[in-house]
């Protein structure tokens, strides 16, 4: 209660100091072992207390042998004034005009708040309003060219929102299976496809590629497990880099867009969007990793295990005899009977036997197919051949002779064998390196396939393609691919 002639503003800090005063005395009876101490106490408190309001304490709160204040009356605050460094700030508290100038105006920057409003000049192009104030341009993004384009965009984002799948704590959705590369191939078969056509396309799509999303997801699943969680955002940052350097400018290129906004606004138009393809992306590559280093066999193949494997596989390292040759052909037709086929192609060979280039020979006169090649044949393997005339002959000319002329029914042939390797078996010294690298394969899918097994033990998985039978799905996969 205030005392009568006081106003209750002037009796708050009173009441204030007063009971910040009380507990200052409390605190000097508790100290009488340190009185000077306790003296600079209870000044700093009774100094503190004209200026401040003590904030209200709730009953209950207050500990053993505590006094608790009755009657707090919780004043403003008082108003901080300017700093004189802002503008409106008036040392004498006027402005120009004489005017009083409330130097605790928070509100406001103008030197005088209740001056008119003195148009702006914003530089050329821009008319401001006549209050000054320039009005914001806005532009609505385009609308659909028909309400059918809407309803089409809406209802592919609601499919690409479809969750197909679930690996332990992550969520597989359908538009995470539809990889750029196959909205590309979508893009190319759908038109002239109805939408339900288009949409069994997809989740055709989906069933294909699942299993082995599914088991990525699973290691990923089991990464996320064993990385430090604070580690993560450092890999994830790394790997979106490898992928906007590498793989976001090959993606850019063959989708035939400028740039990667455009790139953004065709997958958007898709169902798509670039943050999504980044996040499988990391996903991926996080999993490869961690498999590789889980999996990891640097162990040396024993030298028995290769021979053994050598003669156990002496078949894959036979090959057959195979040559390299020229040839000279003349076709028999009826404006060019045999005689005239015949006589032709003598004289090709007797140029080639006088010393003339056979390729110039082959490119100017031949009516082979390879006759704008010089007439030349890269290796070729006895029996591979259609004409037998022409196998038999490559196969027992002596290297570098040319042959008579060769008669195959409806053409005429000349040919010479340039290179001829006769039949045989690589031998092991020259087969080890391939086959220790077969072993280690081997190996590591053995390993991969344990560590996978062991995963999906552990790990629940669960697709929306569950319920149906592996021949309907083997059939459904077998149609995507045929369309």
């Amino acid at each position: 209660m205030h005392q009568p002639g006081e106003s209750p503003r002037e009796s708050t800090p009173r009441t204030a100091a007063a009971v910040i005063f009380c507990a200052a005395l409390a605190l000097l009876s508790a100290m009488h072992a340190r009185p000077a101490h306790a003296q600079r106490i209870a000044n700093q408190f009774d100094d503190a207390a004209a200026g401040a309001t003590p904030a209200p304490i709730a009953v209950g709160q207050a500990g053993p042998g505590s006094i608790t204040p009755h009657r707090l009356v919780p004043t403003a605050p008082k108003p901080v004034s300017r700093p004189d460094g802002w503008p409106g700030r008036k040392a004498d508290g006027k402005a120009a005009d004489g005017k009083k100038i409330d130097n605790h105006v928070l509100s406001s920057i103008r030197p005088d708040p209740d001056a008119p409003i003195v148009p702006i000049d914003f530089g050329p192009g821009v008319k401001p309003a006549q209050d000054g104030v320039v009005q914001a341009q806005y532009q609505e993004s385009a609308a659909p060219a028909s309400a059918a384009e809407a309803l089409l965009a809406e209802a592919q984002s609601l499919e690409t929102a479809m969750v197909v799948a679930r690996i332990g704590p992550e969520v597989v959705l359908e538009g995470d299976l539809l990889t750029p590369s196959a909205l590309n191939w979508l893009a190319k078969v759908s038109p002239g496809l109805k939408p339900e056509q288009i949409r069994e396309l997809k989740l055709q799509i989906c069933r294909q590629v699942l299993p082995q999303h599914v088991e990525s997801l699973i290691v990923y699943v089991d990464a996320c497990r064993t990385i430090p969680e604070e580690r993560l955002p450092d890999i994830e940052k790394k790997v979106n880099q490898a992928f906007d350097e590498t793989q976001l400018p090959r993606m850019i290129k063959d989708a035939g867009v400028a740039n990667s906004m455009e790139y953004e606004q065709l997958l958007r138009s898709r169902g798509q969007s670039l943050d999504r393809v980044r996040k499988m992306f990391f996903e991926r590559a996080l999993a490869q990793q961690w498999i590789q280093q889980k999996v990891a066999s640097d162990d040396e193949i024993p030298h028995a295990e290769m021979i053994a494997w050598y003669e156990n596989h002496l078949a894959e390292y036979d090959f057959p005899a195979k040559a390299k040759f020229e040839q000279l052909t003349v076709r028999l037709t009826p404006t060019q009977p045999r005689d005239a086929a015949w006589n032709k192609l003598a004289a090709m060979g007797n140029d080639v036997l006088e010393g003339k280039p056979f390729a110039d020979i082959a490119k100017t006169r031949s009516e082979g197919p390879n006759a704008a090649s010089g007439g030349a044949y890269d290796w070729t393997t006895k029996g591979s051949l259609a004409s037998k005339v022409l196998d038999e002959a490559i196969f027992t000319l002596p290297v570098g002779q040319l042959s008579t002329i060769l008669d195959d029914g409806q053409t005429l042939h000349i040919v010479r064998v340039t290179e001829r390797a006769d039949a045989g078996r690589t031998p092991f010294i020259e087969a080890q390196v391939g086959i220790r690298q077969t072993l280690q394969d081997e190996r590591r899918k053995s390993e991969i396939d344990d560590y996978l097994a062991k995963l999906k033990d552990r790990t629940p998985v669960w697709t929306i393609f569950d319920d149906q039978p592996a021949g309907a799905m083997a059939r459904a996969q077998g149609g995507a691919l045929s369309r």
